[in-house]
């Protein structure tokens, strides 16, 4: 518990306020612009970079704030579709398994791909299409392979941009942050 009570002292700094809200606009930013639509049901999207980084940065309290906060801006600024709060879950849900699996941890391959597979098989295979069933009542299992193959192709890409960003840029981010990481 007492990861959670160290990364909520970010709440308390305007250096970590400020480097949550930069995070968020990257994030959303992301999400927008470089979002790639592959089909009616499938997007693929860089936003988790932003995400892992405010997990990485920020760690389990302030990451999955900034996952929901994402959706919502999202969804107000570049709307895709109807609001849907299944969707806001998700984001968190993103956020705490960043924050878990990133802050104040040792940033190694293993655990990069470890994460990045949580991160696939809980949010974006099981909660987002339990979410695009209940939303367009399509069958969860008939959305589900396209969705899977779409992640299967998509997680080597995923890690290889992940692991430079969080190999070279969080360390350096780091040391900006007003204390010790």
């Amino acid at each position: 518990m007492s990861v959670f009570r160290e990364s909520a002292r970010a709440f308390r700094h305007t250096r970590s306020l400020v480097m949550a809200g930069m995070l968020l606009a990257v994030q959303v930013a992301l999400g927008m612009v470089a979002a790639i639509p592959v089909g009616p049901n499938i997007r693929i999207s860089f936003g988790y970079l932003a995400l892992s980084s405010t997990g990485a940065l920020l760690g389990p309290a302030v990451a999955p704030v900034n996952g929901a906060l994402a959706d919502l801006l999202g969804c107000l600024i570049h709307p895709t579709g109807p609001y849907f709060p299944g969707f806001t879950v998700t984001g968190v849900v993103s956020g705490l398994i960043y924050g878990l699996m990133l802050y104040r941890r040792d940033i190694s391959l293993k655990r990069l791909l470890i994460t990045k597979l949580l991160i696939d098989v809980v949010c974006n295979l099981l909660l987002n299409t339990l979410w695009l069933n209940m939303l367009y009542g399509k069958a969860f299992f008939a959305l589900l392979p396209s969705r899977a193959l779409k992640n299967l192709i998509q997680y080597p890409v995923d890690v290889l941009l992940l692991y430079p960003v969080m190999r070279k840029i969080i360390p350096m981010a780091r040391r900006q942050l007003p204390y010790s990481v």
